[in-house]
């Protein structure tokens, strides 16, 4: 090892910072052995840009362990949320087809005038009427749509907005079994949210 050192190249003591010389293997003021590249395997990538340790370095220290993604099954999970948002699509596209047409105003007008509403806040029903179908069915699909995406990517806001949905699922009980899956600590763990 101490031969492969070049005369040129200044060294210094990885645990106490004196100079070393070129023939020196261990540090002659505190006996640590010296650091020295290991020629015979080339570094991984990782380690390829990593500077030589400084000063106070620990001579024999473990390189920190890597961080292992843990995955999880989710099953059909996913596409559960998938064919969610198609549903809220639809929804949303029927709603829009029949609030735009005369005909489907003129049914809904009639209810209106049915159910004793006046006509002069038949438009401000037919206002919220739209809000609530067309709007509520669209933020549904997205929602539905970013759990879906976010699930099979293992993202955070996936899992976030997969916790959203169910939890509003559950409201209507069959929401409480996928909440229960996705709050299950090995799901939280692979979503980094632990």
């Amino acid at each position: 090892m101490a031969d492969t050192v070049s005369a040129e190249r200044t060294w210094y003591c990885i645990n106490c910072g004196a100079r070393l010389e070129p023939v020196h293997r261990f540090c002659w003021s505190c006996g640590a052995p010296r650091w020295s590249p290991e020629p015979e395997s080339p570094p991984p990538a990782a380690e390829a840009e990593r500077p030589p340790p400084v000063p106070g370095t620990q001579v024999f220290g473990a390189a920190a362990a890597p961080r292992v993604e843990t995955r999880v099954s989710l099953g059909l999970l996913p596409w559960l949320y998938a064919v969610g948002a198609i549903f809220f699509l639809v929804q949303a596209t029927q709603g829009a087809a029949y609030l735009l047409s005369p005909g489907g105003r003129a049914q809904l007008a009639a209810s209106f005038a049915h159910q004793g509403i006046s006509g002069s806040v038949q438009q401000g029903f037919l206002a919220v009427y739209w809000v609530i179908l067309v709007g509520g069915s669209l933020v549904a699909a997205v929602l539905h749509g970013a759990a879906f995406y976010g699930l099979r990517r293992y993202r955070r806001w996936g899992w976030l907005a997969a916790v959203a949905v169910a939890a509003l699922w559950s409201l209507l009980i069959v929401g409480i079994p996928v909440l229960l899956r996705l709050v299950n600590r090995s799901v939280r763990q692979a979503f980094g949210v632990d």
